[in-house]
């Protein structure tokens, strides 16, 4: 019994080359595709896109107050929640207050100024509890005295 077909015998390295080729041909259109200079758009020159801009990135003054507070709210957040933060934290709190409080100029500096204390202070908090108990990692609870140590200690600076 014969088998007539009208497509062309195909064997297995013929379709590996099929693929090879296609491959090769999308590995070249994503080159040229990247290769090629990118439409300027309507907001590349928009003096409403702060995305470029680095100016805002700045230390303000901030009160002893303020300061205080965000240092108290990086040690609850290491002592209560394992170095983890939620939109209810006293740190969101705090901040918002704060920014609140301030013409809508300065925030953006302000806010900048407000994470760079706070996670400075944190960063410092973990560095400690990292060196105390090697195992510890976010989100697990800190043993209990290590933060009150860390406090304590004369050689830390956890406030610089």
């Amino acid at each position: 019994m014969k088998i007539n077909s009208t497509f062309s015998q195909m064997n297995f390295a013929t379709m590996s080359n099929l693929r090879q080729t296609v491959k090769f041909a999308q590995m070249k259109e994503n080159v040229e595709a990247q290769s090629e200079t990118r439409y300027p758009g309507i907001y590349d020159n928009d003096p409403m896109n702060i995305t470029t801009r680095t100016g805002w990135k700045k230390i303000v003054p901030v009160s002893d107050k303020v300061k205080q507070g965000l240092i108290n709210a990086a040690r609850d957040s290491m002592e209560n929640h394992g170095g983890m933060l939620n939109e209810k934290s006293n740190f969101n709190k705090i901040k918002t207050n704060y920014l609140n409080s301030l013409p809508k100029t300065e925030r953006l500096s302000a806010s900048y100024t407000l994470d760079q204390i706070f996670y400075n202070e944190a960063q410092c908090l973990v560095d400690f509890v990292r060196e105390k108990n090697p195992s510890w990692d976010f989100g697990k609870p800190v043993k209990p005295g290590i933060i009150a140590e860390a406090y304590k200690s004369p050689g830390v600076d956890i406030k610089a």
